[in-house]
């Protein structure tokens, strides 16, 4: 049940992600050769999706930093009747002010789709 519960999560994800990123997201079936990341199909990044009630962020961030492998390692996640919500580094976020690894900020998932779309060099709103 849990296991389908984040399968779900994902696929509903990685269709909010498609939208709002403006090109197809999905799992890729090589994810345990590529480290592991759940999505990673977003040139730079390595996401990593949890769908559960009890939230578990820093040991999920540990598990997303440890999957990213030279990418920059993003966490989405969401319980249930709440939005999906995403946490990054912010030395991913703004390189020149924060050098320094572990100062992890939280935003919507609107917003980290901004930051992305920025670090491919869309220049979006």
């Amino acid at each position: 049940m849990q296991r389908r519960k984040g399968q779900t999560g994902e696929r509903e994800l990685f269709a909010l992600l498609s939208s709002e990123l403006g090109f197809v997201v999905q799992r890729t079936l090589n994810q345990s050769r590529q480290g592991g990341a759940d999505g990673m199909d977003i040139p730079g990044w390595a996401v990593e999706v949890k769908r559960q009630e009890a939230l578990s962020i820093p040991v999920w961030w540990e598990q997303t930093e440890r999957q990213a492998v030279g990418r920059k390692p993003i966490l989405f996640y969401r319980v249930s009747r709440k939005p999906w919500r995403a946490v990054l580094d912010l030395c991913d976020v703004i390189p020149d002010t924060f050098t320094l690894r572990g100062n992890l900020c939280e935003t919507s998932l609107q917003a980290a789709c901004v930051i992305i779309r920025e670090s491919l060099g869309g220049g979006y709103d």
